[in-house]
């Protein structure tokens, strides 16, 4: 049966609470972000569960709309930005990854949009998603040293070999 776009009249407490409910210690650190938007912390080794159970929730998380990735120095940073049709409302999920172990399970299973923002999350910042269907660069050549949005990276002669 296919759920009506908007439908479910709740507010961000009560949207709060059931997540907080329903998910547990899944969604640590849960916040409400006014308007429209819950923050969450995730930990990395239950990110794709966890995923696999907002997507198939009744007030569903069904859309990724994108994947951000961040650098805090210390460590790496993913954010999931999901979408809910049935609420009208946002879910971020804040994944801490190491930045020398930079390695994610892919959601390109989950959600297949996420197939692009992956790619880009790793070849930008280094991020490697396990499992992966395609895992190369999607905005730099093939052979480019490093990664650029990092910021620990220095450019090196051989990313331009024509200057």
């Amino acid at each position: 049966m296919a759920r009506e776009v908007g439908r479910v009249e709740i507010t961000m407490e009560a949207l709060f609470a059931r997540l907080a409910a329903d998910f547990g210690d899944g969604l640590g650190e849960l916040r409400v972000q006014e308007p429209d938007t819950l923050v969450a912390a995730v930990e990395r080794r239950a990110l794709h569960a966890l995923a696999e159970r907002l997507k198939a929730h009744e007030l569903g998380y069904e859309t990724l709309n994108f994947i951000a990735a961040v650098d805090h120095v210390r460590h790496l940073e993913a954010v999931y930005h999901l979408y809910s049709w049935h609420t009208n409302t946002w879910l971020e999920l804040h994944v801490e990854v190491p930045r020398g172990t930079a390695e994610l399970d892919t959601v390109t299973d989950v959600w297949p949009g996420a197939d692009w923002h992956e790619r880009e999350a790793w070849d930008m910042m280094g991020i490697r998603f396990k499992g992966h269907p395609d895992l190369r660069r999607i905005l730099l050549k093939d052979d480019f040293i490093g990664h650029p949005l990092r910021k620990d990276y220095v450019d090196r002669a051989e990313n331009h070999p024509h200057v």
